[in-house]
């Protein structure tokens, strides 16, 4: 699909008692909304060490699900208060995930708009920390 949006991201990792880490960029992709449902997705580049790998964001009301696929399959199911399992499959090895939602917003309409998510990450049944997203997307004008 032909990319019509720009997203911005911001992601927060924070470990304790390590410092939180932010990553911010800037890509190209793919949005798509109807009233009550919000998809969009890009390609992740070197920066983020995921090299290639699509992720998709897809928003049904209040609930929040990150696909990725390529090299990497995993995906997320944020509902807060809820926590969700799933598996991080890398190919090489597959790990066991817990999400659990602590916030979520949603501002998005057909020009595009703000997503907001924070979360808590466990790994193999290790807590992981916190992470955040700050998402914006601006829909392209029709050509």
């Amino acid at each position: 699909m032909k990319p019509n949006a720009v997203i911005t991201i911001s992601g927060t990792q924070q470990v304790l008692p390590d410092a939180p880490e932010t990553i911010e960029m800037v890509t190209q992709g793919t949005y798509s909304y109807e009233p009550g449902h919000a998809e969009f997705s890009y390609t992740e580049t070197e920066m983020t060490g995921q090299e290639g790998v699509v992720t998709t964001f897809t928003v049904d009301g209040d609930v929040v699900t990150l696909t990725r696929t390529g090299r990497l399959r995993s995906q997320m199911r944020f509902e807060v208060g809820k926590p969700y399992d799933s598996l991080y499959d890398a190919g090489f090895t597959a790990l066991l995930t817990r999400v659990c939602a602590r916030h979520i917003t949603v501002l998005l309409n057909e020009r595009g708009g703000i997503l907001d998510l924070e979360y808590a990450l466990e790994i193999e049944h290790t807590d992981c920390g916190t992470l955040s997203y700050h998402i914006e997307v601006r829909k392209k004008p029709a050509s």
